[in-house]
């Protein structure tokens, strides 16, 4: 190989590895940018704030002492028909689904960027994306630290084994993943939280009926889910050059991919 051949196929070696470097680089700092913001935010909370936390968790105070009764009349007037709904429900619900969901709102909106369209889907899918990531860790965090037995092991409704794995009951990471998705969605689209709300809800219902969580299970979930899609709502405006996803070609046609990157 002639010398300008290898310097240029190192060149776009080369190119390809720094491009490949400031991608990741870019993402993951998003990541850890939303992730300080978020175990901060305690410390910037108002008056009102703090009402609302407070609220929330009374809210789910509440719930504990109904999980019982609830559970009871729920398998009483349960149904086949009921529960085969209900496990529809469960299965297109689920975190992976609303994950798989996202990607491909992103990927719609790349596409219709790239022919002139707006940006906002394509950042409603990315914020939307993260939320759910962060309301799946959320979960799981409380899982293990509570372990409370689901109600199907008929255990009742305090028993708690913490640190025994992400198998426990509290909180619903169905709840949790469909909230934070409906709430970036129903904020960013005018009218959308009419459609994507009730989903979020029936997902979580779902829950309750099939006996896999306790009422206080998914309330505290979506309240989760809520929370944090509202956070990174807030976070992440809608101004276009937020986030950016650009295509990427190499010299001559040797190679592609894409660039993701945010500006803060």
């Amino acid at each position: 190989m002639a010398w300008p051949d290898m310097a240029s196929a190192a060149g776009r070696e080369y190119l390809d590895q720094t491009v490949k470097e400031e991608s990741i680089t870019e993402g993951v700092k998003a990541v850890i940018e939303d992730t300080k913001a978020l175990v901060l935010s305690p410390l910037t909370m108002d008056r009102y704030d703090v009402l609302k936390m407070g609220g929330a968790m009374a809210v789910v105070g509440g719930m504990f002492a109904a999980d019982s009764p609830i559970k009871g009349l729920v398998q009483r007037n349960s149904t086949s028909s009921g529960r085969s709904v209900a496990d529809k429900f469960n299965s297109w619900g689920g975190p992976a689904p609303l994950l798989g969901l996202n990607a491909g709102v992103i990927a719609i909106g790349v596409a219709s960027e790239s022919f002139g369209a707006s940006s906002k889907l394509k950042d409603t899918g990315l914020v939307s994306f993260e939320a759910e990531g962060f309301a799946i860790v959320a979960t799981s965090a409380l899982k293990l630290a509570t372990g409370r037995a689901r109600p199907e092991t008929n255990q009742g409704t305090t028993h708690f084994r913490p640190l025994t794995g992400l198998n426990g009951s509290f909180a619903s990471t169905h709840a949790s993943a469909s909230f934070a998705v409906a709430t970036v969605f129903a904020e960013r689209y005018e009218g959308m939280g009419w459609i994507a709300y009730p989903l979020a809800f029936a997902i979580s219902a779902s829950r309750v009926y099939t006996n896999k969580h306790f009422s206080s299970d998914v309330v505290a979930g979506g309240l989760i889910g809520y929370g944090l899609g509202h956070f990174l709502n807030k976070r992440h405006s809608d101004d276009p050059t937020d986030w950016q996803i650009r295509p990427m070609a190499m010299e001559r046609g040797t190679g592609g991919g894409i660039v993701i990157g945010k500006q803060f």
